[in-house]
């Protein structure tokens, strides 16, 4: 859904006027509420790209939860954009424990993108510099605090073509060096299996497993497969590529191998696995040694393109959250390794691989434009006030919120309803008509708003807010009910959790007593029988 004329409505307005005025300024603290981020937030990329400063932005959030609502949200405001997801670990960094395969995809094509935008052409421009849409990458600050390999952009993905010569046993030791993991019957994702020409792979990155089919050394089909019957899936277009990313984020280079062979006579608490990483075999556990493996570790900030702008959301949760991890990291860093270690100290001194602090990331911020979004003011007059405000609680106020939106609309205010389903935009339609209020389901927002009338867009929105000085209302479908939305985007969909049934203990039971059998239904307790069965004793209910 394209809203992306409230974007221009607000930049339009006085506020963000001031706004415009500072933005060429190194840093920049905006005062506005935490529910109107997503749309700050690709106003100031809006503001940066008209003034020729960039358009790739990294925003930083304090929570994963948080990542997925502004990508939705951005995706709504901004049709045209690029948003790309970094993820964060699952484990800690000093864990012998890898994170999963498809958490190091995401983020691999992630830093891949960004060294594509930050590559020099032949004309002398980065590619961040001649693209014609904003890019968001967006970033919990678990994921910005944790260093990772320098050489990590210098890895692009392994891409097989239709109809291009391979030879396969040199393909599966090119797999195996992108810790792909060889087993019989490919279902999860970072595996393999070879059977004769065939050679199945269920990618990082991929939704669904892949088969390719050769014919001598030529790649003659590409097809996908489901991993629970293992039989092929209907496309509507023939594949014609399929792209591989790293399932680990240390790849095992000649000089991993040389570091990890000296050492492995020097430690042998962990001699095993230096050993096996020695050998070029990819290990679980083996990021919490990078540390002493790679070159160096960079911030993920090094990667981002030199003309890109960074934007703090609520930076005083992100700071809590990040006092919180480092000082998790650094208790569990010891327990882990001591239990490792039969109660001996950590062999390696590997706490550079530890979540930074956040003084020393925004060390690494300097000569970068910085923006920070806070919904609290400062002593001083140095913040840009955007004059924006929460949508009301109507149950708290035990108002109406059909008359607030009708109170509104005739005092010439834009009212725009977001909801996540085009059937709660017509149900809404139907309530406000109902209520004499002049009410419009559009796909997507006219350039020339009618008076007194209010727009439902279907658009995926968590909280809205309002704008006095842009004469603009936005209110979700969760503001106007008073709760959360059942509706689940298809993108988002899980799977439902097991019903879990209270467990009764037999020998609890007196007889008499109504029991629900599996094979005979319900029926009274009588007796606790033990009987024989051909492994050995089972109680059994009469």
């Amino acid at each position: 859904m394209n809203l992306h004329g409230l974007v221009a409505r607000l930049a339009d307005s006085y506020p963000f006027a001031k706004l415009a005025a500072k933005i060429r300024e190194n840093r920049v603290d905006v005062l506005a509420p935490a529910s109107s981020s997503p749309a700050v937030a690709a106003t100031i990329a809006d503001l940066r790209a008209d003034a020729g400063l960039g358009k790739v932005n990294l925003i930083v959030v304090s929570s994963g939860r948080e990542a997925e609502d502004l990508a939705s949200a951005l995706r709504s405001l901004e049709p045209t954009a690029e948003v790309l997801e970094f993820a964060s670990w699952e484990t800690l960094p000093h864990e012998r424990l890898s994170p999963s395969p498809e958490t190091v995809g995401r983020r691999l094509k992630v830093i891949h993108r960004l060294h594509e935008l930050a590559a020099v052409g032949s004309d002398g421009k980065a590619l961040a510099q001649t693209i014609d849409h904003p890019v968001f990458v967006i970033a919990t600050i678990r994921a910005v605090l944790q260093p990772l390999p320098g050489n990590l952009g210098d890895f692009p993905p392994l891409r097989l073509h239709q109809g291009h010569d391979y030879f396969l046993p040199e393909l599966t030791l090119k797999l195996v060096e992108l810790a792909y993991k060889r087993v019989d019957m490919v279902t999860k994702r970072g595996e393999f299996a070879v059977r004769g020409g065939i050679l199945d792979i269920f990618a990082t990155t991929a939704e669904h497993a892949v088969r390719l089919e050769f014919f001598g050394d030529e790649l003659d089909e590409i097809r996908e497969f489901g991993v629970a019957d293992q039989r092929s899936l209907p496309t509507e277009q023939p594949i014609k590529t399929a792209e591989l990313y790293a399932a680990r984020e240390v790849i095992i280079t000649p000089l991993v191998a040389s570091r990890a062979r000296e050492m492995q006579h020097e430690f042998m608490n962990i001699g095993t696995m230096l050993a096996k990483i020695a050998e070029g075999i990819p290990v679980d556990g083996m990021e919490a040694l990078a540390p002493v493996l790679v070159e160096k570790l960079v911030p993920f900030t090094s990667f981002l393109p030199a003309s890109a702008g960074v934007i703090l959301l609520q930076p005083e949760r992100s700071a809590a959250r990040a006092h919180d991890l480092i000082a998790t990291n650094e208790e569990f860093l010891h327990a882990a390794w001591e239990a490792a270690t039969n109660g001996a100290n950590a062999p390696i001194d590997i706490a550079a691989g530890g979540f930074m602090q956040v003084s020393e990331f925004m060390s690494h911020l300097v000569g970068t434009q910085v923006f920070t979004v806070s919904p609290f003011a400062t002593a001083d007059d140095s913040m840009v006030d955007l004059k924006l405000h929460e949508i009301p609680n109507f149950k708290a106020l035990e108002a109406n919120p059909t008359e607030w939106i009708a109170d509104q609309l005739g005092q010439n205010q834009l009212v725009v309803l977001a909801t996540e389903g085009h059937g709660t935009a017509e149900r809404l339609a139907e309530v406000l008509t109902a209520a004499k209020v002049s009410a419009k389901v559009v796909e997507q927002l006219p350039a020339k708003f009618e008076s007194k009338t209010a727009y439902l867009v279907q658009a995926s929105l968590r909280h809205g807010f309002t704008s006095l000085d842009a004469q603009l209302i936005l209110i979700t479908e969760s503001e106007f009910f008073g709760k959360n939305s059942a509706y689940v985007s298809p993108q988002g969909r899980k799977l439902a959790a097991r019903r879990k049934s209270a467990a009764v203990d037999p020998l609890t039971l007196k007889a008499g007593d109504y029991v629900v059998h599996e094979v005979h239904g319900i029926g009274r307790f009588k007796e606790l029988v033990t009987r024989r069965n051909g492994v050995g004793k089972q109680q059994v209910l009469r």
